[in-house]
């Protein structure tokens, strides 16, 4: 069928101008009842659609069916805050505050100044 509608508009001897040979009424005549033919329809529908589902997988066809209110997600994420610290010590060296198996700020601060005037870590110290 297809070849029939392609020979009736190929180029004839006469050299018609080419805005004759592509005349609408000319063309919706012949094609239409080819792509309206059940089996073509049928084909082109199921498969093309087949094909598409291939190509993606299954989760990604997965959409929200409403959209999530702004109370709904204020809740989801309320656990998602700051955790209290409960490994806070004080310092037995000067008594500020520090993290347990942690270096104190102030005391490693006099340390470091300390070490940088002397030109240098003690050698018993070094790693």
């Amino acid at each position: 069928m297809a070849a029939l509608a392609a020979a009736q508009f190929a180029p004839t001897a006469s050299r018609q101008p080419l805005f004759q040979l592509l005349r609408i009424p000319q063309i919706c005549s012949a094609i239409i009842p080819f792509v309206l033919s059940r089996p073509f329809t049928a084909a082109l529908g199921v498969g093309l659609v087949q094909n598409l589902l291939d190509l993606f997988p299954p989760f990604l066809l997965a959409v929200p069916k409403k959209k999530v209110s702004h109370s709904r997600k204020a809740m989801r994420s309320a656990n998602k805050g700051l955790k209290d610290k409960i490994n806070i010590v004080n310092c037995p060296a000067c008594g500020a505050a520090k993290l347990s198996h942690h270096v104190c700020e102030r005391c490693f601060g006099e340390l470091n100044r300390l070490w940088k005037g002397k030109g240098g870590i003690p050698a018993g110290l070094s790693p």
